[in-house]
């Protein structure tokens, strides 16, 4: 049986690759932006960056937690009709259900989240009935494709771990 961990050597590169990557998934919708940005003034909203930060360091999840949100979120983005638009909070929206549903897929490494933790984590940005629709939602465009294995692993990193500072350390195991 082949054992594997995930090792992140540097939690910058993971924080900026993670910010990168929920920017980057979908466009703003230019219509509905000033709308938006007297909706979201008042929703406390720190910069995403902050944001990410906050729940990296709060929540101390392992690598291994990062990364398959990372490869969820990749799934997500080749799902996504071609002319799909989010608002002002969607990369934070898809972060938090990203890592909400890898901490549970892999929850036998004891840190599986929660959304009432997810709550508190946010400083309260989201309630638990927010939190839950978009793991819902998110799980529904995913298609609930959860599963991620070694391979998997080892193809992002092939593509993307130079940038994340992350490698994949393969073990023997003697059974």
């Amino acid at each position: 049986m082949m054992l594997a961990t995930v090792c992140s050597r540097s939690p910058e590169a993971l924080l900026s690759f993670t910010t990168n990557t929920a920017t980057t998934l979908l466009p703003i919708s230019t219509k509905r932006m000033k709308k938006q940005m007297l909706k979201y003034r008042n929703h406390k909203l720190p910069p995403l960056h902050e944001f990410i930060a906050n729940v990296f360091k709060r929540s101390k999840l392992p690598p291994s937690v990062c990364l398959v949100s990372l490869i969820y979120l990749q799934r997500l983005k080749s799902c996504l009709p071609t002319h799909a638009c989010g608002e002002l909070d969607t990369p934070y929206r898809l972060f938090i259900a990203a890592i909400l549903t890898a901490s549970k897929f892999l929850s036998e490494t004891g840190t599986c989240l929660t959304s009432q933790v997810m709550v508190v984590m946010t400083d309260y940005v989201y309630t638990s009935k927010d939190i839950n629709l978009m793991e819902r939602s998110f799980l529904g465009l995913i298609k609930y494709n959860l599963f991620v294995n070694v391979e998997a692993i080892k193809d992002y990193l092939a593509i993307h771990g130079k940038t994340l500072e992350m490698d994949l350390i393969e073990d023997q195991d003697l059974d």
